[in-house]
């Protein structure tokens, strides 16, 4: 869902006098943060997905580590309104990922309707953590990915298992990502006060 909506949302930006030069200006702190804790999320998905032993006993604490790594890049940046939206968010995934030892309870019927086969392979593995089968003893269901959220990349079906956390995590890339464009308008107070800087500056 973020992948197709931030595509959307560079098209709509592009409609609306956005340019994508802009997103020099968003004056984003410590990008590595949020590169570190992507990159280990994606290593730890990975290898839980080959079967690797290792990831079904640290798996867990590595996705809250990650989380924990997110928050910080979220607070370092929470000058920026998108972000605010998004941490919201990431806070969500975060509180019911540790209620559940780390994992991210998924709908597994959900995951079926959605022809998402993968998915439901993955969470009936015992090596796989950063997903996990949701059920009645789930703590915190409700925040699980439990939604059927809408796909505009073609999918077996198109919508897909999601999280209210989600939303907010792609709500708020969306405005970054408009903001960034200057799309709409928005954003451009930065440059004014940016060109005053340096107007004030050089006088």
């Amino acid at each position: 869902m973020l992948l197709d909506a931030a595509v959307l949302t560079i098209v709509v930006g592009a409609l609306g006098g956005g340019r994508l030069g802009r997103l020099k200006g968003l004056e984003l702190r410590a990008p590595g943060v949020f590169i570190v804790a992507a990159a280990v999320q994606i290593g730890v998905m990975a290898l839980g997905a080959r079967g690797t032993p290792a990831v079904a006993s640290v798996g867990g604490a590595v996705q809250i580590v990650t989380y924990v790594l997110l928050l910080v890049g979220l607070w370092l940046n929470r000058h920026l309104w998108g972000i605010r939206i998004a941490a919201v968010g990431v806070f969500l995934n975060f509180l019911v990922i540790v209620a559940n030892g780390g994992s991210m309870p998924v709908d597994r019927e959900l995951a079926m309707r959605a022809g998402n086969l993968r998915l439901v392979a993955m969470v009936d593995s015992q090596t796989y953590r950063s997903h996990m089968a949701a059920t009645e003893s789930t703590r915190l269901r409700p925040l699980g990915d439990v939604l059927s959220l809408p796909m505009l990349v073609p999918r077996p079906r198109f919508f897909s298992p999601g999280s209210v956390g989600d939303v907010f995590v792609t709500a708020g890339a969306c405005w970054l990502i408009l903001s960034g464009l200057g799309a709409f308008g928005l954003g451009r107070r930065r440059e004014t006060a940016a060109a005053g800087s340096n107007s004030g500056g050089s006088g």
